[in-house]
């Protein structure tokens, strides 16, 4: 019995000594694997790491001021922002508050995996030379950032002729997890979320963000591929953060379910619409397809229906990229579509999908 007792107690120490020894390590990896990103060459770091994306004490999240690096999708690249902290041309001064078109979005208007030159902001802005362009936007944006976002700006001095906001296919999803309380927003994934649908939204330590870092190395979802590979997660049926537009189930959309995302997101667009109307700034939206929606939805999408209705009578131009993709699937194939416009495994443009943005827009933007 007693030799018993001392095996029981000798594996429950020998427990606790290696969930010990597990805390330590991971610990101990975290910090050295920190210090040693923070002094290796920019080629290695990863941009997350290294503190483009920061806190904001209203809007939730940012970009760094007057940063000049390299950041990193599926290659590296080089990132800049001006004075305002939106990304920019490097090297622009930010030496004026009246903008004439500030554009409004989330990663995909932020241009990830590309330098600003190549993102369809960064095109159309080129392509009009004698407008003072902004591109407010920044990674896992949506309304209620979109809405507080502006009224910072317009509150710091701010003047806007027109705002477009590019709503992305994600934002019906990140609108389920953010609300706004007492004029901030904040993130409620840890109730209302389901961390297998929506991407890490804290910005904790470091600015640590959708992706792990170790001394043993950088754990990043590169995909180093020259063709297509349709089992991709984000090529999926089922891809839940896209799949609301031609599948309203209410899996990892929380209390609010698909349908009451969508109500407030539109709710709070509204709010942005009566804050463009008061400051007198015209409004205009912008909608696009993703992978998900060129696979499995119609040219006619739910994404393209809600926000051509909203514009109604409160926009001056709905830019909908849509039918282009759509067109482009007719003379091609889908899968060439989305392997020439997308980065592979990835619902995010490259360059070409950049290019059909601006040209989209610069369009029906200069025929008014």
């Amino acid at each position: 019995m007693r030799m018993s007792w001392i095996r029981s107690r000798a594996a429950k120490e020998s427990l606790i000594v290696l969930v010990v020894s597990i805390i330590l390590l991971l610990l101990i990896d975290y910090f050295l694997g920190y210090a040693i990103l923070k002094q290796a060459p920019i080629s290695t770091r990863n941009n997350a790491e290294r503190g483009i994306k920061i806190r904001h004490p209203v809007y939730h999240h940012t970009l760094s001021a007057n940063y000049d690096g390299l950041g990193r999708n599926q290659s590296e690249y080089r990132f800049c922002t001006n004075s305002d902290g939106l990304k920019s041309k490097c090297g622009e001064v930010s030496d004026h508050k009246k903008i004439d078109i500030g554009f409004l979005g989330d990663s995909f208007t932020e241009g990830l995996g590309l330098p600003y030159e190549k993102t369809f902001v960064g095109l159309i802005a080129e392509k009009l030379p004698g407008k003072k362009i902004a591109n407010l936007g920044a990674a896992s944006y949506s309304p209620s950032i979109y809405y507080l976002k502006l009224k910072e700006f317009l509150k710091n001095g701010y003047t806007f002729n027109e705002v477009v906001v590019y709503i992305d296919i994600s934002d019906i999803a990140d609108e389920a997890n953010y609300a706004i309380v007492d004029g901030k927003v904040v993130n409620t994934i840890g109730s209302t979320g389901n961390r297998k649908l929506f991407p890490l939204l804290n910005f904790g330590l470091k600015g640590l963000r959708d992706s792990s870092i170790s001394a043993f190395g950088i754990l990043h979802h590169d995909y180093h591929v020259d063709h297509l590979d349709l089992t991709d997660a984000v090529y999926q049926r089922d891809f839940r953060r896209a799949a609301w537009t031609f599948d309203d189930s209410n899996e990892g959309y929380g209390e609010l379910g698909v349908k009451g995302s969508i109500d407030k997101s539109i709710a709070i667009m509204q709010k942005l619409y009566d804050l463009c109307k008061t400051n007198n700034i015209k409004l205009s939206i912008g909608v696009y397809p993703w992978p998900s929606q060129i696979l499995y939805d119609t040219e006619e999408s739910n994404q393209v229906k809600i926000w051509r209705n909203f514009c109604i009578d409160k926009c001056t131009n709905f830019y909908n990229s849509f039918p282009t993709f759509f067109d482009l699937t007719r003379s091609t194939s889908k899968k060439e579509v989305i392997n020439n416009n997308f980065f592979h495994g990835d619902m995010h443009f490259n360059e070409n999908g950049n290019q059909i943005i601006a040209t989209d827009f610069l369009k029906i933007y200069k025929s008014n």
